[in-house]
């Protein structure tokens, strides 16, 4: 879950000069101006001046970083990260989104590395945790990934998915029972999520409950789940 925090109080000076030339200020505003409207490759011009004018603005690494994220250059992103941190080693919002670039770039190891190191900077983020937990889920590591959503749920409770993802963890644990009410809870506080019921579904058929994996599977279709038909036509026709 990338953290994009657009506007920040920053503590720099203004570069102008007799022609009008706009001011450091200036130019981030309207960089992150774009970014919020998603027109990144504008937003990433606005950043390009100001880095000319000041190469270590870690304001503007970061946030040219941010936008070359938004346009799937993650190896780009990474780099300005690296090089902001390298000007702010405690800028926490760089080094969190690194380890999402890490992350896209299945570089798993370095991206628990710096949700690791987030955590210790501030350990009130709690995305943090979450995605840390989604990164040892991909390593297999399903006991460690339970064990990190549950710290990420503690701060933030109403996050729902944080139990779907925990409950994908217990699935494959075969603790159908606990992840059957993860999977619920899930459910209850975001209830038009197709994937949801879906997955709750296969959990279900595992504890037997097929009734209710059916009807489960109808509700996901009814939300726009395209595999609940085949799924329904295999299981409960």
């Amino acid at each position: 879950m990338f953290r994009y925090i657009s506007f920040i109080t920053l503590s720099i000076f203004a570069i102008t000069n007799s022609f009008g030339q706009k001011t450091i200020s200036e130019l981030i505003n309207d960089g992150n101006k774009h970014q919020i409207e998603k027109n990144y490759k504008e937003a990433i011009v606005d950043f390009n001046e100001v880095i000319k004018l000041d190469p270590k603005n870690a304001d503007a690494l970061y946030f040219r970083a941010n936008a070359l994220f938004g346009l799937n250059d993650f190896k780009k992103a990474l780099d300005d990260y690296t090089e902001c941190l390298k000007v702010d080693a405690h800028y926490v919002s760089a080094l969190y989104n690194r380890g999402n670039c890490y992350y896209e770039l299945k570089q798993y190891e370095q991206a628990i590395a710096d949700f690791t190191s987030t955590i210790t900077m501030d350990s009130s983020i709690y995305d943090a945790y979450f995605d840390r937990g989604n990164t040892y889920y991909k390593l297999n590591n399903y006991t460690v990934a339970i064990a990190d959503l549950s710290k990420g749920l503690l701060i933030k409770p109403d996050f729902a998915d944080g139990y779907y993802d925990r409950a994908n963890a217990k699935f494959q644990l075969e603790l159908y029972s606990d992840a059957l009410t993860d999977y619920s809870k899930a459910i209850e506080l975001s209830p038009n999520e197709s994937f949801y019921y879906f997955n709750r579904a296969v959990n279900e058929f595992n504890l037997e409950m097929t009734a209710e994996g059916c009807a489960d599977l109808s509700k996901a279709k009814e939300l726009g789940d395209t595999e609940a038909e085949d799924y329904i036509k295999e299981f409960c026709e």
